[in-house]
């Protein structure tokens, strides 16, 4: 998996982060970045909103 170092060094996630921080924070990161998978938890919460989470395939 490919890091987006530029990506990461303009979007810090605070430590204190709400969990609606987290949630977008995560959405923008799998779009924009290949680090890593999405946590399941946000993964859980976002589909339960009905959110679709973007996988890395689905951004191909």
């Amino acid at each position: 998996m490919k890091l987006n170092r530029e990506w990461h060094l303009l979007h810090k996630l605070p430590r204190d982060a709400t969990l609606e921080e987290r949630l977008n924070w995560h959405a923008l990161h799998a779009e924009n970045c290949h680090c890593r998978e999405m946590p399941e938890a946000i993964r859980r919460e976002l589909e339960a909103r009905g959110w679709t989470a973007p996988t890395p395939r689905s951004l191909r």
